[in-house]
């Protein structure tokens, strides 16, 4: 995997609209990322509405990646293709009505500010420092998430809706591991700081293992043992001193925050003490769940109801929960939008495949999760990373140009993303 090397940009001008752009982007995404921009406005520490903030950061980060002549690739784009279809779906057709919203146009207005969130996540990696961009937004993402699930974990507050477990800034505790695992599969498959990627996963580690989320840290585990093995002959020496250090410290002072979260009456119920046993023991019989299984089922049904043209935008993550995002996408919009889905992902993986694994750390989280969760077209993390797959993989970029540039356009080295 050959890291991105970043441009130097050529005047001091594009020097302050390249730090601009980084501060805007991340000003924008991570607190969309995070959820934290609904916990400051709820709590008051946000002195404008989320709705005005997030217009303000889009209109500031659209134009300053228009000023770093963007080149965009096109199987990043594609994936825009199935929020901009669940916007035209909820807003014109209406054939789901998502009553327990109290008016069908919040879901409208909410599926809009999805998509521009998550277009902003695809667009920034179109300037001429979109790695950079990435880079930053995925630390600035990962170390927030952590530390705000170690706020809650030593009682300062309390952001989770499921008692027993951590959630971080956002209240559903599933979260934190999906933002994690994506953001850091952007970090190992961009940074060439390998040493410091791998201490903000170990930094991590513990906070994943706190949201008692057994998906997220099964796959949170399986991202890791892929970084290890990838980066093995590499760093040979590095990584047995790193694991003769870190297990026995990582191992104690989990053992330590279960201990204390058991004294503090974190651990409440058989079913709160039997995700902690799965996690530690790493049983995957327990990690799997007779609930979600029952839920894919009828998430199934539902398919077969309207396998063509599907239930409508909304129906996949309300009526029916099927905690699996192509069927959520089949219940959605139909065989169209599920295939769209599944071609996007096919050709990736098929190009990762046959391009020596460029890209793999943002695809094993991107698929890894499908099986887990039917929301993830509504986080702006999930589009990032595999707009970055998409970009290291396709070197190929298409440009809108008003008049005939008097130099080429830069291609995909230039383009700030790594060449094959």
């Amino acid at each position: 995997m050959n890291p991105v090397t970043a441009i130097t940009p050529s005047s001091p001008t594009d020097k302050w609209l390249d730090r601009a752009l980084i501060v805007a982007a991340v000003l924008l995404l991570v607190p969309h990322m995070t959820r934290g921009i609904i916990w400051a406005y709820e709590s008051g520490k946000l002195p404008i509405k989320p709705r005005d903030y997030t217009l303000l950061f889009l209109g500031v980060t659209g134009f300053l990646v228009l000023l770093r002549r963007p080149t965009f690739c096109l199987p990043a784009l594609g994936l825009l293709g199935l929020p901009i279809l669940r916007v035209v779906d909820a807003a014109f057709l209406q054939r789901f009505d998502l009553s327990v919203l109290g008016d069908h146009s919040v879901l409208v207005m909410l599926l809009i500010s999805n998509f521009l969130v998550s277009a902003s996540a695809v667009l920034v990696l179109s300037a001429s420092n979109g790695a950079r961009i990435a880079i930053w937004v995925a630390n600035c993402a990962v170390i927030v998430m952590t530390l705000s699930v170690y706020y809650e974990w030593l009682g300062f507050a309390s952001f989770t809706r499921i008692s027993g477990r951590m959630s971080g800034l956002s209240p559903d505790p599933n979260d934190a591991p999906i933002l994690i695992s994506l953001m850091l599969g952007v970090m190992f498959t961009l940074s060439p700081k390998f040493w410091w990627n791998l201490f903000v996963a170990a930094l991590a580690t513990p906070a994943v293992i706190l949201t008692l989320s057994r998906s997220g840290t099964a796959i949170f585990a399986a991202l890791m043992v892929a970084v290890v093995i990838l980066n093995f002959r590499r760093h040979f020496k590095g990584l047995l001193i790193a694991a003769v250090i870190a297990i026995p410290l990582l191992g104690g002072g989990m053992v330590v925050m279960v201990s204390q979260s058991a004294q503090k009456g974190v651990v409440k119920d058989e079913n709160t003490e039997g995700r902690m046993q799965a996690i530690l023991e790493l049983d995957f019989d327990k990690i799997g769940s007779s609930e979600r299984l029952i839920d894919l089922s009828n998430g199934w049904a539902a398919v077969k109801e309207k396998p063509v043209l599907g239930h409508g935008t909304g129906a996949g993550s309300s009526r029916w929960q099927p905690h699996n995002q192509i069927v959520a996408v089949w219940i959605d919009l139909g065989l169209a939008g599920m295939l769209l889905y599944a071609f996007l992902l096919i050709l990736v993986t098929i190009k990762c495949l046959f391009s020596g694994l460029q890209g793999v750390f943002c695809l094993i989280p991107v698929w890894l999760f499908i099986p887990c969760s039917q929301i993830l077209l509504e986080m702006p993390h999930y589009f990032m990373a595999f707009g970055v797959a998409a970009n290291v993989l396709f070197p190929s970029r298409l440009a809108f140009c008003l008049h005939q540039p008097r130099t080429p356009l830069p291609h995909a080295p230039t383009a700030g993303l790594p060449h094959p």
